[in-house]
């Protein structure tokens, strides 16, 4: 659910603004609203050292060796290597540059050339296409080099040469003093990063001195934000409701002056997201991609988790794969105790569901059915009931698969209008537009099911898309919805794209299927001998691999995209939110 909010605004003394913030941030529930642009010499300072802590830490190695610091010295140890290695690999680049258009004329001395201009002798370096160069007449011209179709020449004349080729400029340093500078910039590179290889092991104090950066930041950026008047400071924000109380025992301790506002329909108010335990691990989606809903929106994260889970194992759909996933996040989960253990459920969740869905499917690597072992088939094992066995045999069938992913849509659709009006509820204009549309997705649902599955179209859905135009109609007019009227063949013809649009779920799968096993096919020639059985495993680990990337893609393109536009579009769920950040200390 989305927590209630409420704008309030603080009034204290000025002398204890510091204070009123410290005790602020120790409370953490404040979701702060500045009463002016928070810009000043501190925050700036602030915003400094928050960007130099990141680049720090972002700049260290993983791999560390041994090294003792004091841990508030290094930030400016660690720049000072940062800097001189940026030093060394701009001064690489210019003497690689310069020694690279150099290459062609050999090792020679650009101040002697400076010297001879002295005594009206003038030459210059150019480069120029093959058809170009043999033009060049009258002129005491020295070929040095042919690459491709240019050529490297010098032209030697007593008077000033100006020529309409590409001219190479004479360094200031000749060629070995640039090599000399080029191997010096390599070694100092190489020596900075042996000490960022050094201060790696410090990575967690690093990290630790960038929270602290942050909290600084925003502790300044706070204050700026206050409004100061005759003796008095102000601050604004926003706290969930439920949390008034604390508020108020706070404000009496510390003899604050609190006034509560109920926000307006035009503030951006913060969202925060309170779940069940069952539907926590969507939070972890919803860090991944950065969505949240806008407060006034639904929470569709329950239905947003449930569907997700299905498309999930159906674009992945291999139970070796899911098994992998399961393994990693079981590994994941021991060795970094401190992550949020929602996280951790919500993989659980993708892995367990693409286990059941690749059972069903005898799907495992990709390996044809005739070669998976009857054990572990449901279709041929012993030990599975009869009705398991029809299920298994049934998804096994293309064209049931791809009436699976309408079905899928139908219901995921529909959810979306019903909400969609019973949120709207209070508005007679508004249920009688949304039940049209609810009629006319299933009117599409089954010319759907007509055009590409072959199935009979029932005379009643020719009835209730009929209707549901109609009722469209009506309401548009009842709500002076005009252009929507005009718009409607458009909106109709999205909304059987909408439909149509699920059958993305059997395509994503089945290439990730004919992939695996068409290179199983490829392999099997190759068994027959050890080098060869050697090779085949490193061929397939490599195309499974691929495989794995190429499915998480196709999750994180096509699972995502069918909650969060198709189905979100027609609940009205924009994802607008701006997320709830209290102010409160990271460490």
């Amino acid at each position: 659910m989305i927590t209630p909010m409420s704008r309030i605004v603080v009034a204290a003394a000025g002398t204890s603004k510091e204070d009123t913030l410290n005790s602020l941030r120790q409370w953490g529930l404040l979701h702060i609203l500045p009463l002016q642009t928070p810009e000043n010499e501190q925050v700036t300072v602030a915003k400094a050292a928050f960007a130099n802590a990141q680049r720090v830490l972002e700049a260290l190695p993983v791999k560390a060796t041994a090294e003792n610091i004091d841990k508030h010295e290094l930030l400016s140890k660690i720049s000072e290597v940062l800097q001189n290695k940026k030093e060394a690999e701009e001064a690489l680049a210019t003497s690689s540059a310069e020694l690279k258009n150099l290459e062609p004329f050999g090792d020679f001395d650009p101040h002697s050339i400076r010297d001879l201009s002295k005594r009206d002798i003038h030459i210059k370096l150019y480069r120029a296409e093959e058809k170009a160069y043999k033009e060049v007449k009258n002129l005491i011209v020295q070929e040095f080099k042919r690459v491709k179709n240019e050529v490297f020449f010098a032209v030697f004349s007593k008077s000033h040469i100006d020529l309409p080729y590409t001219e190479i400029t004479l360094p200031l340093k000749s060629v070995q003093e640039l090599k000399e500078d080029r191997d010096n910039a390599e070694k100092n590179i190489a020596e900075c990063n042996k000490k960022l290889a050094a201060y790696a092991s410090k990575r967690k104090d690093v990290g630790e001195l960038v929270l602290q950066a942050s909290d600084e930041l925003a502790f300044e950026a706070a204050s700026a934000g206050m409004h100061s008047e005759i003796g008095v400071c102000f601050i604004q924000g926003y706290c969930p409701k439920e949390k008034l109380t604390s508020l108020s025992e706070l404000a009496a301790k510390n003899g604050w002056g609190v006034s509560v506002h109920e926000p307006s329909a035009d503030e951006t108010v913060p969202t925060l997201l309170k779940h069940q335990k069952a539907v926590k691990p969507i939070d972890a989606l919803y860090n991944i991609i950065g969505i949240t809903p806008g407060y006034r929106e639904i929470d569709v994260s329950s239905a947003f988790l449930f569907f997700f889970s299905i498309f999930f194992a159906m674009i992945v759909g291999d139970t070796a794969y899911g098994l992998l996933f399961m393994g990693i996040t079981f590994f994941a989960s021991k060795k970094f105790k401190d992550a949020p253990r929602y996280s951790f459920h919500f993989l659980y969740l993708m892995s367990g569901c693409t286990i059941v869905w690749g059972f069903l499917n005898a799907n495992y690597l990709g390996l044809s059915n005739e070669f998976v072992p009857a054990v572990i088939d449901i279709c041929k094992a012993a030990w599975a009931p009869e009705a398991l066995k029809n299920i298994a045999a049934w998804v096994r069938v293309d064209d049931n698969v791809k009436y699976l992913c309408f079905v899928l849509a139908i219901i995921h659709l529909s959810i979306a209008h019903v909400w969609n009006a019973w949120v709207n509820r209070a508005s007679v204009a508004a249920v009688i537009s949304k039940t049209g549309w609810f009629c006319t997705t299933w009117m599409m649902f089954f010319l759907t099911c007509n055009m590409i599955l072959g199935h009979a179209f029932p005379q009643f859905a020719l009835y209730a898309g009929i209707a549901g135009v109609v009722l469209i109609v009506i309401g548009a007019v009842m709500q002076a919805e005009w252009f929507s009227i005009g718009m409607l063949p458009l909106n109709l013809v999205s909304n059987l794209v909408d439909v149509i649009s699920y059958i993305r779920l059997f395509a994503v799968g089945m290439a990730g299927y004919s992939v695996a096993n068409a290179f199983n096919g490829m392999v099997a020639p190759l068994l027959g001998s050890i080098p060869g059985a050697v090779s085949a495993a490193l061929i397939l680990l490599l195309v499974h691999a691929l495989n794995i990337a190429l499915a998480v893609m196709g999750v994180a393109v096509h699972a995502v995209r069918l909650n969060t536009l198709e189905f979100s579009n027609n609940v009205g769920v924009e994802w607008s939110g701006n997320p709830y950040t209290p102010f409160k200390k990271s460490i």
